[in-house]
């Protein structure tokens, strides 16, 4: 039987983890695109298809718009790697208070608000998440996007079929899941965009709050268990 959890990774690093990353990671998507003229919050390779789009057209106003959240997003990998420098104990609680604090003020942002400024944020805490949350089981991926995850889900896949290397193929599978559920996301966020508007971004505050209790209790079990 395909075992695809890993008793062995850390909780940050689990696929159970992953899954839950991948869930906003693709509802965020969606929800930017839907809420916010078409911006993608965490596929920046689209954003700078349209950007370049925008500018051989002439649109400069759309060209800020895509552009703007490029930069947020740069900035948030920069500050990730600051953090991750600086406060490498509390680490992951950290970010994930972060995560949840910008997207509860932006759920209730007045919709007079131009809506360049939110999708930044949303780029800006997507970063975020991608810079922090960098494997799983061991193994590199990304829970905002999913061309490098695709690539690695069949490039282990041709190795498992043609090797028959039952490892690679569990990789692949755990990548392939990964996918799936980012595009799960994609699907709750266009229905709850749908039924609450912009206040459907509180469901990620929520999955955000249910990983900052599993990892916040692993710490204080670590620290108990060590003294």
């Amino acid at each position: 039987m395909i075992q695809l959890t890993d008793k062995n990774s850390p909780l940050h690093e689990k696929l159970e983890i992953g899954i839950l990353l991948a869930i906003v990671g693709g509802f965020l998507d969606s929800y930017s695109f839907l809420c916010y003229d078409g911006v993608f919050a965490n596929a920046q390779t689209g954003n700078m298809v349209l950007l370049g789009i925008s500018l051989m057209n002439g649109d400069y106003i759309h060209f800020l718009n895509y552009l703007i959240p490029i930069i947020a997003f740069s900035l948030g990998i920069l500050m990730t790697e600051y953090l991750l420098k600086h406060v490498s104990a509390y680490f992951f609680i950290l970010v994930l208070i972060i995560q949840i604090v910008m997207l509860f003020i932006i759920a209730f942002l007045p919709s007079s608000m131009p809506s360049v400024i939110i999708t930044s944020s949303i780029s800006f805490m997507c970063s975020i998440q991608m810079g922090s949350f960098r494997n799983i089981c061991g193994s590199p991926y990304a829970s905002t996007m999913c061309t490098g995850n695709l690539r690695s889900a069949m490039t282990l896949l041709f190795a498992a079929i043609t090797t028959r290397n039952s490892n690679a193929l569990v990789q692949s599978l755990r990548y392939l899941v990964v996918i799936f559920f980012f595009c799960v996301g994609a699907v709750i966020g266009a229905i709850s965009v749908h039924g609450l508007g912009r206040l459907s971004i509180l469901i990620c505050c929520l999955l955000f709050a249910v990983l900052l209790i599993l990892i916040s209790y692993q710490l204080l079990s670590t620290k108990l268990h060590g003294k």
